[in-house]
């Protein structure tokens, strides 16, 4: 699957919940309003692309595991086009490249 196609429409709402907290995949489908089903296969997708990770944590009830997910890592998905050259490319990113990304992509 191209990385463009992870990372539009219902993934990409997953990753926007996904960068601000650990949520499972019944508060994901909560907050965007459809199925556990659909999220639960969103959620795989990202998870084998490796753009996100799974935990089992303590009980959600009934002895069973409660499984959140989040980002597996920082990363930017970067675009660069001018004349005579044209790149796209994940790149992980280190703490100061993600905090400089931030500051250029802030809406004034």
């Amino acid at each position: 699957m191209e990385l463009e196609t992870l990372l539009t429409g219902s993934k990409w709402e997953i990753i926007e919940l996904l960068a601000k907290e650990s949520l499972s995949p019944i508060e994901i489908a909560k907050r965007l309003k459809t199925t556990i089903a659909n999220v639960s296969m969103q959620l795989r997708l990202l998870q084998t692309a490796g753009l996100v990770k799974k935990e089992k944590t303590g009980s959600a009830g009934a002895g069973k595991p409660r499984t959140l997910f989040s980002l597996s890592d920082n990363y930017g998905f970067i675009i660069v086009f001018s004349k005579k050259f044209a790149k796209k490319k994940l790149l992980k990113l280190k703490k100061e490249q993600t905090e400089q990304l931030k500051r250029w992509l802030r809406e004034d």
